[in-house]
């Protein structure tokens, strides 16, 4: 409980950074100095999410608790996937994939990792350059029902969010395959 209460500190720490920061600057709202914590904290996420994909063996990435769930690799898939669809929308930096919603990519553990290690160095990469334009912009997104459309920091914030329950799925897959994830480290 209080690594998760650590992690949403230093996402409120890089809302109130941004938030003072876009008060001082017009163009450029973040930069590798301004938000170290939370740069740490995705690049503590981007170790943690791979520790829990290796975790699982190869041959049991179709796994699937139920059938109406996502196997295995197709959560490591939906994670890298929805990272990178994301922060493209909010940046419109080129993703290091192609991002095709309708034939989702192979989801076996090599393809699965290689594209999961690919989102998160293009997180990674783009995020301490965001601007204030790209922060304020706001975005239609379907899923947030009776919610107004958020703008680029609640991105961000939702993005991370996101991504550490999907993670937490793939933990109970382990588990209902009899492995242990990896101690949760943050």
């Amino acid at each position: 409980m209080r690594a998760s209460c650590k992690a949403i500190a230093s996402v409120v720490l890089f809302l109130v950074t941004v938030g003072s920061t876009m008060a001082a600057q017009d163009a450029k709202v973040t930069s590798v100095l301004d938000v170290p914590e939370f740069v740490r904290d995705w690049e503590i996420s981007k170790q943690f999410t791979l520790d829990v994909a290796n975790a699982m063996p190869a041959d049991l990435y179709t796994f699937k608790p139920a059938p109406e769930e996502m196997t295995f690799g197709e959560q490591i898939n939906h994670i890298a996937i929805a990272n990178a669809y994301r922060f493209n929308q909010i940046t419109g930096a080129k993703t290091p994939f192609a991002i095709d919603l309708k034939n989702p990519p192979a989801s076996d553990k090599g393809s699965a990792l290689k594209l999961l290690e690919q989102s998160f160095d293009y997180v990674l990469q783009v995020l301490p350059n965001l601007t204030n334009e790209q922060l304020k912009r706001t975005f239609h997104v379907p899923s947030w029902k009776a919610r107004p459309d958020p703008d680029g920091r609640a991105m961000i914030l939702n993005m991370f969010v996101h991504t550490a329950h999907h993670r937490a799925q793939c933990e109970v897959y382990l588990r209902a395959k009899g492995i242990k994830p990896p101690d949760y480290t943050f």
